[in-house]
This record gives structure tokens, sequence and C-alpha cells, in this order.
């Protein structure tokens, strides 16, 4: 069986890069997006060190783009067409978390910065991936997948402007399943709950917290999630085909509700 081409936007660390991890693992080709040149503020962007550990596996490319940017996901999304021929599937990972303030005391561009980086990354990917998508047949499992969070169905005090991109990112997914009924496209979310990643300890940091495992005390286990529990779920959205489209799929460990 022929591998799958996989644009993985946001995959240069964390859950997208031990999800290209695996996807080379078995065969199939993996094409990762992340803005390793980009210094940033508001967020710590992967870097050098995070690319060159995924340019080690084999199986697995990188690209420098700035997801944030429309034309250049676009530009990045077709050179990788150009380069192998089609694009067989697309997971979106990127994201960042901020907060530590009420909702009244967030500012208007940490709003706006929260909605580049979780919800206009997914929106981008979406548009610039879904033409070429299209083209492929249903027996190649063309499948749209975005990374959302638990902050997209629940609130989490402190963290409002994440809390409202996620949910936004949610109606990314939403809105692209009902346009691609009918075609033999699939997209679904994946919900993860506290993962042992940059995200988590940004989110510690948020709240004052020098331990991320007092974060985790709410889903099985009492601790965080590993990148790989998490990877393992994306891989299954990406096989599970028509089963799982429209849907937001857990991946939190039962968090809040155990």
């Amino acid at each position: 069986m022929i591998g799958r081409v996989v644009v993985l936007g946001g995959g240069g660390r964390g859950i997208g890069a031990t999800t290209a991890r695996l996807l080379a693992a078995r065969g199939d080709t993996a094409v990762v997006l992340d803005a390793f040149d980009v210094r940033d503020s508001f967020y710590p962007l992967a870097d050098g060190a995070d690319r060159a550990a995924v340019q080690e596996i084999s199986g697995v490319e990188t690209v420098s783009v700035d997801l944030r940017d429309a034309a250049a996901t676009r530009t990045a999304v077709t050179d990788a067409v150009q380069r192998h021929g089609r694009i067989d599937a697309v997971v979106a990972f990127a994201g960042a978390v901020s907060g530590g303030h009420p909702l009244w005391e967030t500012t208007e561009e940490t709003l706006q910065q929260a909605l580049a980086f979780n919800t206009l990354t997914t929106w981008h990917l979406a548009r610039a991936a879904l033409p070429h998508l299209l083209t492929r047949p249903a027996t190649a499992s063309p499948a749209f997948v975005a990374l959302t969070s638990v902050a997209g169905e629940k609130g989490l005090f402190g963290l409002a402007p994440y809390v409202v991109a996620k949910h936004a990112t949610v109606g990314v997914v939403h809105a692209l399943a009902a346009d691609l009924a009918g075609t033999p496209v699939t997209a679904c979310g994946i919900a993860p709950g506290s993962t042992d990643t940059t995200m988590l300890r940004q989110t510690a940091a948020a709240y004052g917290l020098s331990d991320v495992t007092e974060l985790a005390q709410y889903q099985h286990g009492r601790r965080p999630l590993q990148p790989e529990d998490v990877a393992r779920v994306v891989l299954f959205a990406l096989d599970a085909g028509r089963v799982v489209h429209g849907a937001i799929l857990p991946a939190d460990a039962g968090f809040g509700r155990v």
C-alpha cells in the first residue's frame, strides 16, 4: 500500500512532532509546516532545535511558514503538492494559550492574537488545502483534522482569549464538515485535555503554578497525558473516514468528567 502524504500545520513539536514520527513509522510522508524562523513575544514558537529534531526522522520534511499568514500558508501547501504530486490529509495543530486575567481585564490585542494563533491558522490551512484534498478519490481517505481543546467546549477561568478562540476553531470544523457533505473529504476535530507540552507549561505559568500536574487533577490518572497518547487519536481520526465526520473527538482522559 502506498503511504499517504500528510501535511501537519504547526507540527514542529509536541503532539504534532509526535504525530509526524508515528506517521513516518508506518510509511507515510509527513510535511511539517511551522514558524521555525519566527520569534513572537506573545507565545514561544517552535525553533531551530525543534526543526532539527523533527528533520532527523526519516519520512518527515519541514517547511518554515507562519500559518497566521494566509498567502504564505497557501504557497507552502501548493509547494508540497508540487513536490509530492498530491496531499492526502491535513492536520491543524497550531495554537497558543494566554491568560491569567478575567475577560473584562483582557486586552483587545490579546484576543486578536489568540484568534490568529488558534483559529486563523486552522482557517488558512483549510482554505489552502481543501481544493487539493477534493481532487483525491474516496479510496485515498482524504481528511482534514483540527486540534481543538477541552477549552472548545468548556469555560476555563482566566483563559478567556484561548477559550473564545478554541470555540471558534470548533466552529471552523463544524462549518467545514457541513460544506464537505457529499464529497470524498472528511473533517473532524480532536479535543485534548491536559497534555505534557509547551502549551500546558504556558497554562501553568498563567495560573502561577510551578507544577503542571496540578492542571490534570480533573482527568484520569491525575497526571498529564503524553503527546503520544493524543497523537494516536490523530492517527485514528485520519483513518476513520466518514464515521467521525463532523465530530469533535475527546482525547482528554475524562477531563472535567472524572
